[in-house]
């Protein structure tokens, strides 16, 4: 399995997005779409076959990463690489459309 799965917090941030592709979706846990996007970013990840470390930001309790970042909507996924924003995604997306952004970040799948 490539996909690593982490839950990312205001503490863990930049140890875990240091080093390889990190793919956060800032959310709030109790909203439905959001729950699904967390879902559909670990089956996108899953195409490569890189380790990609994919997890949630809960945005009520992560509150200084999320001002960090300037999110404003939930769900907020953004694709890091080495520590870098590489792309942001507003909103809920299907999974084979978090394949086709992960191709263009991150690499070939496989």
């Amino acid at each position: 399995m490539s996909v690593q799965q982490v839950h990312f917090t205001d503490a863990n941030f930049d140890a875990e997005s240091r080093k390889g592709v990190c793919v956060v979706c800032f959310e709030e846990p109790t909203d439905h779409d959001c729950r699904k996007q967390v879902k559909n970013i670990e089956r996108a990840a899953n195409e490569f076959t890189e380790k990609i470390k994919v997890g949630p930001c809960d945005v009520e309790t992560c509150s200084a990463l999320a001002k960090r970042f300037c999110v404003t909507s939930i769900p907020t996924t953004i694709i890091f690489k080495n520590g870098e924003e590489v792309e942001r995604l507003v909103g809920h997306r299907h999974e084979t459309t978090l394949v086709k952004h992960l191709r263009k970040d991150v690499g070939q799948g496989t």
